[in-house]
């Protein structure tokens, strides 16, 4: 992970320092060097200027020179070194009439190298950067199918005087854009465009905010909490014609939509070829120049990527981290110490204690980090671990998130399951006792007492009626079929609000995340197995359980509840009753929320909806510092 910025306006810009300003605010991203290149282009497509300051983890004042001549367009770049950390990947990238900046790791870099220089292509680092400019050389904008990995970047073509913005197909590199009739304006975070936009600051989206607060959604689609912000959706590339202004977009790759039918893929193939992708997806993001770690929950999907790691070619130990907290019903270490148990021979393990620092001590930098008000403080379990590995030296990490959005593993799973379930085909139930069972088993009682509070309450008597100065747009119910679902969560809703917040988080340390789960491959065919396959039994994640179950306990392996990140929001909440009531006060002049009215029905809302009151409380705190 890097940070990209820049823009392109029709007009000339004389300040060259709106680049550096852009490209600053996104230091944390980048400690290993910084670039810039202006140009400037005309009906000829040329650019008569490229900058750069020198790579130095010490470069922090921007080394433009003064005075230089007018230019509209600006490619910025803060490097975060994970492969070729010496100059060799220094950015922005030149070669021939084409400079790149971007953000993103090909972990199939090496495989398209061979192939380039198979074709007499010639390359003279060894980073992935130049591969990604030499691919667009090659095999112009369709190179994008041919990348596995994670990127976005930003791509001036100078034979046709075009300017390409791409994002990789799910998502996981972030790029927001502000898009104007003679202007465009990117980056990696939502704080530079609004340095470069002022105006934009107080354009608050009010379906984003009626989202948030009565639904506790974010990130649906490509909405930000600014009503001109825009996320670039994911697998899509945007392209202008710097001459005349034109752009266009592609969708160049989409979630699968279709699956197949049980008598088209029988199961013991499926699981075959499932964990030889689950095998090859851990084994791409291996590839790393810097210090390399796990982190390890002890629930089954971080558990099945260590042991895959395990099993593939390696040299010496490699670090695992584990979070101990006191209270049983959180704490997973005990699994996760039978894993390491097992792998003792390649795997160092480094339990860590629980939080010892409260998240009302970090508030205002956590919250600078996010850039939009967040739907859960849990996010704040998995900042504090990631600083821990940071600290003790990982400069890049595995996980096994994702698998529960891609494998069914939620409740709400199981009740879509459920539901597509024909009361009239016996075939259909033979498993279906134990799927209400497992339906009934994952689902906390006080959650649905709480819910059945709240559906059945009239519409005056809704918690947000009270609290919001503004009349919520109506938001759409969630999907209630089983692939509707699966998709929504992965591509509407649920991923991209984990990863554009996990990522936030991560690289503010900065530590780069990567996500077995979400490889591209294992994705498209994961999407396509037959539910069955999915849940059988009561058991979610079904063929992943089948797959890993020679490599783990198996306790591990056929463990029945999840646990979950611990964060015990009501507790914290009514233990921080004063400050989070001055808080509330502070906010009176909120033009979408009652501060103070908030304040006044703290004790009620915290015993009716806890989630609520923190959204409110959030909102408020956003409000004070963002805006």
């Amino acid at each position: 992970m890097c940070g990209i910025a820049g823009y392109w306006v029709q007009r000339c810009l004389p300040d060259a320092g709106l680049l550096a300003d852009m490209t600053n605010l996104l230091a944390r991203r980048g400690p290993d060097g910084e670039g810039y290149w202006l140009g400037q282009t005309g009906v000829d497509g040329q650019c008569f200027a490229g900058l750069h300051s020198p790579p130095s983890v010490q470069a922090v004042q921007p080394m433009l020179p003064k005075g230089p001549k007018p230019h509209n367009l600006g490619l910025g770049h803060r490097r975060y070194a994970v492969l070729a950390p010496g100059t060799q990947g220094h950015q922005p990238m030149c070669r021939g009439d084409l400079v790149l900046v971007y953000n993103g790791e090909l972990y199939n870099y090496r495989a398209l190298r061979a192939e380039l220089a198979q074709d007499g292509v010639i390359l003279g680092t060894g980073s992935d950067t130049e591969v990604v400019l030499a691919a667009y050389e090659r095999w112009g904008i369709e190179c994008l199918t041919r990348f596995r990995g994670f990127f976005a970047l930003a791509l001036y073509d100078g034979r046709d005087n075009t300017l390409l913005l791409a994002r990789d197909p799910l998502g996981k590199a972030p790029l927001y854009v502000i898009q104007k009739s003679e202007a465009l304006y990117f980056a990696s975070e939502i704080k530079p465009l609004l340095r470069a936009c002022p105006d934009e600051r107080a354009q608050v989206d009010e379906l984003a905010v009626s989202r948030y607060l009565c639904a506790g959604l974010r990130d649906v689609g490509h909405q930000t909490f600014w009503r001109n912000i825009q996320s670039l959706p994911n697998g899509s590339w945007l392209r202008v014609q710097l001459n005349t202004g034109h752009c266009e977009t592609k969708q160049y790759w989409q979630l699968p939509s279709r699956r197949l039918d049980e008598t088209a893929l029988p199961f013991e193939a499926a699981l075959s070829q499932f964990k030889g992708l689950l095998r090859q997806a851990v084994e791409r993001r291996l590839v790393s120049d810097v210090p390399l770690g796990f982190t390890l929950s002890g629930g089954l999907d971080s558990s099945a990527v260590v042991a895959l790691y395990a099993q593939a070619p390696r040299s010496g130990k490699v670090p695992v981290f584990t979070v101990r907290y006191q209270d049983p019903r959180h704490d997973e270490s005990p699994y996760a110490r039978a894993v390491v148990a097992r792998y003792a021979h390649c795997l160092e393990h480094h339990v860590l204690d629980g939080d010892t620092r409260t998240l009302a001590e970090a508030w205002v930098e956590f919250l600078y980090a996010q850039e939009e008000p967040f739907h859960d403080p849990v996010l704040f379990t998995d900042y504090w671990q990631l600083q821990r590995l940071k600290a003790l030296g990982v400069g890049v990490y595995l996980g096994g998130a994702a698998a529960d959005e891609l494998l069914a593993g939620y409740p709400a799973h199981l009740l879509g399951h459920l539901r597509g379930l024909s009361p009239w085909n016996p075939a259909h139930w033979a498993d279906g006792g134990g799927d209400v069972a497992a339906l009934w088993r994952h689902t906390d009682l006080a959650l649905w007492r709480s819910w059945l509070k709240r559906r059945w309450q009239s519409p005056q008597q809704a918690p947000w009626r009270s609290f919001l100065r503004f009349e919520p747009a109506p938001v759409a119910p969630p999907a209630r079929d089983f692939d509707a679902l699966v998709l929504e969560k992965m591509g509407d809703t649920t991923m991209h609000y984990w990863l554009r917040s996990m990522q936030k988080h991560a690289m503010q340390i900065p530590i780069e995340p990567r996500l077995p789960f979400l490889d591209q491959d294992l994705v498209e065919f994961c999407l396509q197995l037959p539910r069955k396959f999915l849940i059988k039994r009561g058991w979610t994640k079904y063929i992943l359980r089948r797959a890993v179950a020679p490599l783990l306990p198996p306790e591990v392996v056929w463990r029945r509840r999840k646990m979950g990140f611990p964060f015990d929001t009501a507790a914290w909440l009514a233990r921080n009753t004063e400050m989070h009531r001055s808080m509330l006060h502070a906010a009176a002049d909120n033009p979408w929320v009652d501060g103070p009215a908030v304040a006044r029905h703290y004790e009620y809302l915290l015993k009716m909806d806890t989630q609520f009151l923190w959204r409110l409380l959030c909102f408020c705190q956003w409000w004070r510092f963002m805006l």
